[in-house]
């Protein structure tokens, strides 16, 4: 908890997870090591074959586990968007763990004058134990921190997140990016702080590395960008 505007604001940790088993706890613990702890962590499980649940249970009432039939990871973000109570939304992925003050500098830059709705981190990238040398090629700066456009790097207020509207479900990969797409039109407040918030892990399962959809619903969020323009100018004009 954390005093923000005059008032103590709630922080809601949301994290999908689909198959999971083998990170999910790390992720997790990630989560409840924050320095300053959340009011509660939401673990979707998005229709598991494996022990996702069974890790998620295994932290007790620390963590809340709702399960979903397989939707994908927008569908299960979602979800625990509305089951939610926080007035404050984060999210991390169930591969991914977050730096121990995260939350603490994210909710001290809400805080700031102008206030911001939404605010980034900058991210570095890490090799999963188990990833076999040479099977992933990456650049020479791949561990470099760099600015974090990514939902486990974002702590923002509901209210915005209910203004911006829910992550596209019918995009296994560009619903992030079609949800900031429309943070940027609706121009909201955005600051992104200096400080790494999260580290992403690098393995074989990385959606970026399994999904055989990415340029197709790439294209499909750009012609949705076209379009909304293209309709805010005809009622403009």
């Amino acid at each position: 908890m954390s005093a923000i505007e005059g008032r103590t604001a709630a922080v809601s940790v949301i994290i999908p997870a689909y198959n999971a088993e083998r990170y999910l706890g790390e992720a997790v613990a990630s989560v409840l090591a924050q320095t300053v702890a959340p009011a509660e962590v939401i673990v979707v499980d998005d229709g598991s074959a494996d022990r996702t649940g069974e890790v998620a249970s295994g932290f007790g009432d620390r963590v809340r586990l709702i399960t979903q039939p397989n939707q994908g990871c927008a569908a299960a973000r979602n979800h625990g968007v509305r089951e939610s109570t926080g007035d404050l939304i984060a999210f991390l992925d169930a591969d991914d763990l977050w730096n121990p003050d995260k939350l603490a500098i994210q909710l001290a830059a809400l805080g700031t004058d102008p206030a911001p709705e939404i605010v980034f981190g900058h991210v570095t990238q890490f090799r999963s134990p188990e990833l076999p040398v040479g099977a992933v090629h990456l650049p020479a700066d791949a561990d470099e921190p760099r600015v974090g456009h990514h939902a486990g790097s974002m702590l923002l207020r509901r209210d915005t997140f209910d203004a911006i509207g829910w992550f596209s479900e019918d995009q296994e990969r560009g619903d992030f990016i079609d949800w900031f797409a429309r943070a940027l039109e609706q121009q909201r407040r955005i600051r992104v702080v200096d400080e790494v918030t999260m580290r992403r892990r690098l393995h074989l399962s990385n959606m970026g590395l399994t999904a055989r959809t990415g340029p197709e619903e790439y294209a499909q969020v750009l012609r949705r960008v076209i379009e909304r323009r293209r309709s805010a100018q005809q009622s403009q004009g």
